[in-house]
């Protein structure tokens, strides 16, 4: 036999032990993929795919930006159409988001010059999952408790991180003002078909919650749905008043923004709508209170039309019976709905309960998800005070997950995102920048004021995505700006 031969057939040999790992991998997955088949499991088969469309959308970023923001604020559409399995898609949304962490982190490695709000958020996550594993309940509630918290956090930090374009943005930018504009429509159908399926009562008018889920059976998210609005009518007036956006598409994209507030029941929007429009045109007022004057008149008349349409015509009420009741479950000691607990007392409870006998838990908390209280799934913590409500609020349901220590962090990075837009706003040229910036700082003070409101921002998905969202175009612009001062730099040498 040839030497020729010999070595082929070696090179053969080879080759075949070099393939054993494929084959190995191939067969595995095949054994896999058939045993999740035969499950005939809805989330499990999910799973499945998700492995294997997970390992494209890691090579490709930008197209998992593009799922996460379209889905994150349109899936609810599937409960306004009457479809079912809102949840699961959910998690599909969340398992993309997560994605966007490994190549985030990767790059933060690489080049760790990000916005001290960024390494806060990176500091709370480390810190939760300390205090989980302080007061270990569950692997479960452990998991469902992360996926709540932190399933926007990847896109904040590809934001803050990943090769984007100015470009870029503004596509996303125009994709969720399309997606703000889209909820007019969805608000007239879910006013006039699934109000009156739910008896046409004050209470069913949550249901008017746009794309974002309305639940026929409560608790539909219509507060952020005005949220969303309300952010998008805040970006596009600053850059009108910027003069960056003629009248006549400042007026037909405000009252398109604006005319779902008035389809549903969202008291809220009666202290939004003065909060923001203060915070935004705040540095008018600085500079020229005359001419700040009219724009305060109109925030004015505004948040009165509104009162007047929620008392008047949605709530047949009057004023003030309408203030009693609100306040009696809000800074009262009446419970919110069926709840012992409401937005004042939930705070006092918590502290009430502490002491001297539980120290950690009083820094730490009792861990991610110990708190949250839908009956069939409730933490350990909320199990033990059935019907009180203690997770009512984002502040309650962090002192009790995290403590006092988890408050003090996920509140700082907010305030440092506040003062880091500040900084940039004193140094920036841009009149685009500068008109972003002060409508995310007016994003920033409706965050505080939902985390009084609601435990929507460590809860709820649509939420939270605003929320990155937000944070995460500001640490872009942030770094955008410190780029356009390098290349300045090496342009003037």
């Amino acid at each position: 036999m040839s030497w020729r031969v010999l070595s082929r057939k070696k090179l053969a040999s080879q080759t075949n032990i070099r393939d054993l790992p494929l084959i190995s991998g191939l067969l595995t997955c095949a054994v896999l993929f058939g045993w999740l088949a035969s499950t005939a499991n809805p989330v499990m088969i999910g799973l499945g795919v998700g492995l294997v469309g997970g390992v494209f959308l890691l090579l490709a970023p930008k197209a998992t930006i593009w799922l996460v923001l379209s889905l994150g604020l349109s899936s609810g559409a599937l409960l306004s159409l009457g479809g079912q399995g809102l949840d699961k898609v959910s998690w599909a949304i969340a398992l993309m988001a997560f994605l966007l962490w490994l190549p985030a982190l990767m790059k933060l490695l690489r080049s760790p010059d990000v916005p001290l709000f960024v390494w806060l958020a990176l500091v709370f996550v480390l810190q939760a999952s300390f205090s989980t594993l302080l007061e270990w309940s569950s692997a479960g509630e452990f998991i469902v408790g992360f996926k709540r918290y932190f399933q926007m956090l990847g896109l904040m930090l590809a934001f803050a991180t990943l090769s984007i374009t100015s470009l870029d943005f503004q596509r996303w930018l125009k994709l969720l003002l399309g997606i703000a504009l889209l909820q007019l429509p969805f608000a007239i159908y879910e006013r006039f078909v699934l109000v009156p399926q739910r008896g046409a009562s004050a209470e069913a008018m949550d249901v008017v919650a746009g794309t974002l889920g309305a639940n026929l059976l409560g608790g539909s998210p219509n507060s952020v749905m005005a949220l969303l609005v309300l952010l998008a009518f805040v970006f596009v007036l600053m850059r009108w008043r910027a003069g960056l956006l003629s009248t006549w598409k400042f007026a037909v994209a405000g009252l398109i923004l604006l005319a779902p507030l008035t389809l549903g029941e969202t008291k809220i929007v009666v202290v939004m709508i003065p909060l923001m429009g203060v915070v935004a045109l705040r540095r008018e007022f600085y500079t020229n209170p005359f001419r700040f004057l009219p724009a305060f008149i109109v925030l004015g008349l505004m948040t009165v039309a509104m009162a007047y349409v929620y008392v008047f015509f949605i709530l047949d009420s009057t004023f003030s019976d309408v203030i009693k009741a609100t306040l009696k479950y809000n800074a009262g000691t009446q419970g919110y709905g069926s709840l012992y607990l409401n937005r004042s007392t939930v705070a006092s409870f918590w502290w009430s309960m502490q002491g001297w006998h539980d120290p950690l838990g009083f820094l730490f908390g009792h861990g991610l998800g110990s708190s949250y209280g839908i009956s069939g799934s409730a933490g350990h913590i909320a199990a033990r005070y059935p019907m009180y409500g203690i997770g009512l609020t984002t502040i309650s349901t962090l002192l009790w997950d995290v403590g006092m220590l988890g408050f003090v962090l996920y509140t700082s990075v907010f305030v440092a995102a506040w003062r880091a837009a500040n900084r940039l706003w004193k140094s920036t040229r841009s009149q685009v920048v500068r008109a972003d910036l002060l409508a995310i700082q007016s994003a920033i003070a409706s965050f505080f004021l939902f985390s009084l409101y609601s435990d929507s921002q460590v809860n709820l998905l649509p939420m939270e995505l605003i929320v990155a969202t937000v944070i995460g175009y500001l640490a872009f612009l942030l770094r955008q700006n410190k780029a356009d001062l390098v290349l300045a730099a090496r342009v003037t040498q």
